[in-house]
């Protein structure tokens, strides 16, 4: 496998800016408090580095608080996870029988065709990763080579035997108050004092100290004890085992290098409240600076750097009469300012957020009846029964009120009729389809097939050019017919009583019907959605709406791709698979992994109550009505949303997956905008509560669909534009 993945280097990316925000909030804090106290911003950088080190663990087992800062749907985009589909044999005709139900497939979880061997996983590891363990080790290297030549500086050096200067390091280690025996060693090596040990502390000074003045040997055992009592060494390793891992931050250098000044600060301050007279102190630092030679640098804690501002800071602060008091309460501000800056940053959850993808569409037109007394017969519908738009603009409505197809301009501005009512050639008896073909035909779908085209003096289908007859069934207009390489592709299904609802698509190509037909597979709970019923007598039976689906349940959908192929849903989880015109599944695609919705407690309590009056109405026990959904009668209605409400094929072969509004159904409708090879593109919003019957229409930048008033159930059109995010 990979050794190292894209979502490690994501893992990587975000504690980078997670360690910006600490050091960048410790490096406020220190300007805030640079003229106080020496030992508070010691702290400070002490709780900096502390949490620099433990940060990825507290990532990694605290809970998180999800911030809402990367904008971005598409950064969680649908995956395809098969091949691209193979071309699709049209050419191949069957003799055409009645379609025979379609076998159930099997519901075991997405299914994909092994096309070939996958290729061996690569065994790299990213530049970036690299260019970072590279410097890392590097670091580390350093850092454990500093302390082997401070430790050989140790075993090469000459313990302490001066009696006298024995009792006074005795005397100075009890006055700080330090536990346990501090070992003192001379080594000529040895530049300047300095200090280390992490187990057991030792004070490293150089041979030339057995010269030193009473009052400068006191001075410098008293800063370096103080660096012992305070556990300064393993402060220092602290900090650079951090500067090791965030070699390649500039702000950790920075920060180191203020760690280190305010750590001689703070150890200064004490050295002058130990008595030292300020003066006489500076002038000891100052000499001992210079005395000082180029070295390798070791693992421990130098009195004197080499860094000549370090050393005039220093020396201006001991010098400082002014200098600040030490202050708890301000150590305890600091301590928990950049504490819970810490921790809030490693616990934080940078959660993607719609706003960058989300496209609001903006009604165009609205076309319906006017004001009372303002209606005229062209802006009148009673049933809406298809919509669509062409190229150009222009909207097309069918209406079960006037049988025949209105145009309006994309203002909504009536046109035209196109046919009227009748049994001739461009006449209608109830028109449940319309399609306008990128030639600029128009293809109408009622008792017949009529394929009307522009004539000389025309901007819109006017003239019939083909009437295709059709068998006497039942036309459904939830599903949209289908162009396909001059082929007319009808929707249809058929249902016989205790069988599972079968759909399928009769083609017609230039000569009329082809005898050929593509069967829709039946995912989900496609084959049970026939409307529920109950026999009033041997031979007719009456239906009963709202009873074959349970609230809330998932319910399969499905369309037809520009391409001849057919896309399904579920409706339970957001997977959409493509089957071939001979039902092999081609690919699976699954969207972003979202987690389930409950169901709103109003809206499921409105749903149960319209349930139980719909059964209370019922003439016969809800034991004798057919094709009742099983969950209605077990009394099991769903406690989370479906993850797919409706699925379209739009223009450009583009995948629309409606999903639950985030405000309850009845405002707005929320559709993932797919592109064909699965890539998310956008989220559009509609502002409208289109109705699912008919289906909309999605074009390139345009949406037609048809509302209904709620109180008096007449229909009405709406256009809305939007435009894609490049």
């Amino acid at each position: 496998m990979d050794l190292l993945t894209a979502p490690q280097l994501q893992n990587m990316f975000e504690l980078v800016v997670r360690a910006t925000i600490l050091l960048s909030a410790a490096l406020a804090l220190a300007w805030l408090t640079r003229k106080g106290p020496a030992r508070v911003r010691h702290l400070l950088w002490t709780m900096t580095f502390a949490l620099l080190l433990i940060m990825p663990v507290i990532s990694f087992m605290a809970p998180s608080w999800e911030v809402p800062v990367i904008p971005s749907v598409a950064s969680v985009p649908p995956a395809v996870v098969s091949p691209d589909p193979a071309p699709v044999d049209r050419a191949a005709h069957r003799s055409f029988t009645p379609p025979a139900p379609a076998p159930m497939l099997p519901e075991a979880g997405p299914m994909r065709v092994p096309v070939r061997a996958p290729a061996p996983p690569k065994r790299s590891i990213p530049i970036p990763l690299l260019v970072w363990g590279v410097g890392c080790a590097a670091a580390l290297a350093s850092l454990a080579m500093s302390g082997l030549r401070f430790a050989r500086l140790v075993r090469t050096a000459t313990p302490l035997r001066d009696p006298a200067r024995l009792r006074r390091v005795e005397a100075v280690r009890q006055r700080l108050g330090i536990p346990g025996d501090v070992r003192v060693v001379l080594n000529p090596a040895a530049t300047t004092p300095m200090t280390g040990g992490l187990r057991r502390p030792v004070v490293l000074l150089p041979l030339s100290a057995m010269l030193w003045t009473q009052e400068r040997w006191t001075v410098v055992l008293a800063h370096e004890m103080i660096h012992v009592r305070r556990r300064d060494v393993l402060r220092q390793l602290m900090v650079r085992v951090g500067l090791a891992l965030y070699w390649f931050h500039p702000l950790s250098w920075v920060a180191a290098w203020l760690a280190a000044t305010a750590s001689e600060e703070a150890c200064d301050e004490e050295v002058l409240a130990f008595g030292t007279r300020p003066s006489r102190y500076a002038t000891h630092l100052l000499s001992l600076a210079g005395g000082m030679r180029a070295h390798r640098p070791v693992l421990s804690l130098p009195m004197a750097q080499r860094s000549h501002s370090q050393l005039e800071r220093r020396i201006a602060a001991i010098l400082n009469p002014d200098r600040p008091h030490p202050s708890s309460m301000a150590a305890a501000i600091v301590i928990m300012a950049i504490g819970a800056v810490g921790v809030s940053a490693a616990v934080a959850d940078p959660v993607q957020t719609a706003q960058q993808d989300t496209v609001t569409a903006v009604v165009a037109a609205r076309i319906g009846s006017g004001p009372l007394g303002d209606e005229t017969e062209e802006y009148i519908f009673g049933e809406v029964q298809s919509v669509a738009a062409d190229s150009d603009g222009r909207i097309y409505v069918a209406d079960l009120l006037t049988p025949s197809v209105r145009v309006f301009g994309s203002d909504g501005e009536f046109v035209a009729w196109i046919g009227r009512e009748g049994e001739g050639p461009g006449e209608f008896t109830w028109p449940v389809d319309i399609l306008p073909a990128a030639d600029g035909r128009l293809f109408v779908k009622g008792s017949r097939i009529t394929t009307f085209a522009a004539s000389a003096s025309s901007e819109y289908p006017d003239s019939v050019t083909n009437t295709w007859r059709i068998p006497p069934y039942f036309n459904p207009s939830s599903f949209r017919a289908r162009l396909v390489d001059g082929v007319y592709y009808y929707p249809h299904y058929t249902s016989i009583r205790d069988k599972p609802v079968d759909y399928f698509y009769m083609k017609y190509g230039p000569g009329g019907h082809t005898g050929d037909t593509t069967r829709v597979p039946a995912v989900g709970n496609l084959g049970r959605q026939f409307t529920a019923f109950y026999m009033v007598n041997a031979g007719s039976g009456r239906m009963v709406d709202g009873l074959n689906m349970v609230p809330f349940g998932p319910r399969a959908d499905w369309d037809m791709t520009e391409r001849g192929t057919i896309i399904a849903s579920d409706g339970e989880t957001y997977q959409i698979r493509e089957f071939d015109q001979d039902g092999q599944l081609l690919r699976t695609i699954t969207g972003p992994e979202m987690e389930r919705r409950a169901v709103p407690s109003t809206e499921r309590a409105d749903s149960i109550r319209a349930l139980e009056a719909r059964i209370d109405s019922l003439p016969v026990p809800l034991e004798d009505v057919l094709h009742v959904a099983p969950e209605i009668l077990r009394g099991e209605i769903p406690d989370s949303l479906p993850a797919v409400l409706s699925l379209h094929v739009g223009a450009s072969d583009r995948i629309w997956v409606e999903r639950w509004p985030s405000e309850g159904m009845g405002s707005s409708r929320y559709f993932d905008v797919l592109e064909y090879d699965g890539r998310y593109r956008a989220t559009v919003v509609v502002p409208a509560p289109l109705l699912s019957d008919p289906p909309p229409f999605f074009g390139d930048n345009v949406i037609v669909g048809v509302v209904m008033d709620p109180t008096t159930e007449v229909h009405s059109v709406v256009a809305l534009r939007f435009r894609l995010p490049r």
